[in-house]
């Protein structure tokens, strides 16, 4: 049962159990269906992404959509529950899903023509980097700067870059990064034998 209590909400782990159970089927794709020629192609484009998501969800993507083993095996051979299967999922698909949409670019090549517009070294290893990682605090941690100069100096440089001739298509790379921050970042889940608390701002 979900509690309120002061500015927190509390929920129940067996509320969130049954939030994230879903055990056979996963987006509208049954790990039974057989696959036309145009999902198989996609999977192999998925199966092409798989290194850029966190370890525990390629795997649990690779074993669920390639293998076609059930949530609660992945579960048993992992030693989590079914549910934890299915959040990773659910987040490895929204990562794969930021992926597939993110526009085309070649990022050696995005860094040597940042270099051609931009002076201050600092401003391209954080454009470079948010591209690379989506998250501001591994940006931060790499630079040995705060989050809140990742975040003004990525902004900031992204209004710079839309001024510029020939910009463009690389504007649109840093307007995606923007609106999806920490798509990439590695996350883990309280245990479930602990109250999950959301803070409502």
């Amino acid at each position: 049962m979900s509690n309120y209590w002061g500015s927190n909400i509390s929920f129940d782990p067996s509320d969130m159990e049954r939030m994230f159970t879903q055990e056979d089927t996963f987006g509208g794709f049954s790990v039974n269906e057989e696959l036309t020629p145009e999902r198989a192609l996609r999977m192999e484009e998925v199966r092409c992404l798989l290194d850029q998501l966190p370890p525990r969800e390629a795997d649990f993507i690779e074993l669920y959509f390639f293998n076609r083993v059930r949530q609660t095996s992945i579960a048993e051979l992992y030693n989590v529950s079914q549910p934890t299967v299915c959040y990773r999922l659910q987040r490895g698909v929204a990562r794969l899903r930021y992926l597939f949409d993110l526009p085309k670019h070649d990022l050696q090549k995005l860094e040597t023509d940042l270099r051609l517009v931009l002076t201050d070294e600092q401003d391209i290893r954080i454009m470079v980097g948010m591209v690379r990682t989506t998250c501001q605090s591994d940006v931060a941690n790499e630079l040995g700067i705060s989050q809140g100069k990742v975040r003004y100096r990525f902004l900031r440089t992204i209004t710079k870059l839309e001024a510029m001739t020939g910009m463009g298509e690389y504007v649109k790379v840093f307007r995606y990064v923007s609106e999806n921050l920490n798509m990439l970042k590695n996350t883990s889940r309280a245990s479930w034998s602990e109250p999950t608390i959301f803070s409502i701002c």
